[in-house]
């Protein structure tokens, strides 16, 4: 066995292309990052503080909001390389206003939504798709929103689900949440949620269901529910999703390989009332009570959930229980507790205003974490204008094996330490040639990973596997970008199964 790093498999089924950089990356194992938690350099510049950002499976990353890129004519999403240095080979395709959520599919494509109505020359309400190179994408339809998208996620169909502050689709009543097929037309088949104010997360669970959070407290006959709600895979809502002790303003949403699901926002529960980070519920919506009860002085507007369980938060405050230092961003770990190992990067407005906020996160397959926000300095007064990447020195461990099993390979997928956890199930992906790749099926979950049987007989036949997947980004958690493992590549096939 050996771990292909000079790879570019080109994959039309379920993945974008997956560059050397990546597999690179994914291949190291057990090897913490050469320096300890600090900020690195990278350093983009944009002269406004981006809204949100999203990772991209080569490793580049998506920056959207309403900013224009140094010697560039672009306002609303660009492209970064991994170093921070503008994509010259993204197609600049002008939004007139504000990007708030950028979605990447997994083959390529980019979804937009935010406060623009038109993107290039063509009309597009609050939503719309970019084709893999920037250019707009002219087969997913103008959606005809009423007013912003704050949230987006795409189910593995393909069909589309987007969040925000519009009330109808056209002239169908779609009150703050809908879905769209993946032509951009509306899905009848998923119901008018009818919230009854904004929203501003959404979220998939394995099943299929849908949670989302904003701002209202109620749905139509059903008056007394909290900001975090549940939805079948048609729309209706899930009654039996608890809203006992209610959420208030929920910006965030992360659901975790176990089912778990994270909450970012002021949360109330039943023995305090306050600021909280975050809280953890049971995959049923039930308050996880072992969860720690910590308490800022500012909102959380994103988190990042690592493998290994623990936590980032990036938000509004200062302070974490009243006497714990942290300037915008913080770790918790898988308790709820302070991770008091991750210290303040000091993330400050300038150097006469330590109050920065951070608006949206996106961890890297290296471990390494993007953050942006409002801020100018970090980390001992370096300058940072907008856009930092964190590093923590903890281990990432990103390793795919696969083992012969009569005329079947069973692929494992191990996933530890820093780096992004993954918002839904990975596909397991095939390839004979290690250009052409198509999708196997989804991996089921294992004790520190993935697992999933591909039905090939492959006895002295060279193959390629490769796991893709998607990733919780962003501002309140609304964007999501793509993640990969290393390319497992068998050349040598024995008797009783592959080399280890």
């Amino acid at each position: 066995m050996v771990f292909a790093t000079d790879l570019r498999p080109s994959v039309p089924v379920q993945s974008a292309p997956l560059l050397s950089l990546l597999a690179f990356l994914g291949a190291i194992a057990d090897v913490p990052n050469a320096l300890a938690q600090n900020i690195d350099a990278f350093n983009p510049l944009p002269p406004s503080a981006p809204t949100t950002l999203a990772i991209q499976a080569d490793g580049k990353i998506l920056l959207g909001g309403l900013f224009q890129m140094p010697a560039s004519t672009f306002a609303g999403v660009q492209r970064m390389s991994v170093d921070g240095s503008v994509d010259a080979t993204f197609i600049e395709t002008e939004v007139n206003n504000e990007v708030k959520a950028v979605a990447v599919q997994a083959d390529g494509k980019i979804l937009i939504g935010g406060h623009f109505d038109i993107v290039g020359t063509t009309a597009h309400h609050y939503l719309a798709r970019l084709n893999a190179n920037g250019s707009l994408d002219t087969s997913f339809a103008d959606p005809h929103l009423d007013a912003d998208v704050w949230a987006i996620a795409v189910q593995p169909d393909g069909a589309v689900l987007a969040a925000g502050d519009f009330q109808n689709v056209g002239a169908t009543a779609r009150a703050f949440a809908a879905r769209f097929t993946p032509a951009g037309a509306l899905d009848g088949g998923f119901a008018n949620p009818q919230l009854s104010a904004e929203a501003r997360a959404v979220a998939l669970q394995a099943d299929g269901s849908v949670l989302v959070g904003g701002f209202f407290l109620g749905v139509a006959g059903h008056p007394n529910i909290g900001a975090i709600v549940r939805f079948n895979t048609h729309g209706t809502l899930d009654a039996t999703f608890p809203a006992d002790p209610p959420a208030t303003n929920v910006n965030a949403i992360v659901v975790a390989p176990d089912g778990s699901i994270y909450v970012g926002a002021s949360y109330n529960t039943n023995d305090q009332t306050g600021q909280r980070p975050a809280a953890k519920l049971a995959a049923d919506g039930t308050l996880d009570t072992m969860y720690a009860n910590m308490h800022t002085d500012g909102g959380t507007n994103t988190l990042a959930l690592q493998p290994n369980g623990k936590i980032l938060l990036g938000g509004n405050f200062q302070l974490i229980d009243d006497t714990n230092s942290r300037h915008a961003l913080a770790r918790l770990n898988t308790d709820g507790t302070l991770d008091t190992n991750f210290g303040d990067l000091n993330f400050s407005f300038d150097a006469a205003d330590p109050n920065g906020s951070i608006f949206g996160l996106a961890a890297q397959a290296n471990g390494k974490t993007i953050a942006v926000g409002n801020f100018t300095l970090a980390a001992g007064g370096q300058s940072r204008q907008y856009a930092a990447r964190v590093v923590t020195g903890d281990a990432v461990v990103s390793k795919l094996s696969g083992q012969a099993s009569g005329a079947s390979v069973i692929a494992t997928w191990l996933r530890t330490g820093d780096g992004p956890e993954l918002a839904l199930p990975p596909i397991l992906m095939h390839s004979s040639n290690g250009v052409t790749y198509a999708a196997v099926g989804p991996m089921a979950r294992i004790a520190n990973g993935w697992q999933a049987t591909a039905n090939y007989n492959v006895a002295g036949t060279p193959f390629y596997l490769q796991a893709v997947a998607t990733t919780s980004n962003g501002a309140g958690n609304g964007s999501s970008g793509q993640v990969a493992s290393p390319v497992y590549v068998s050349d040598r096939i024995f008797a009783d199964g592959f080399e280890p």
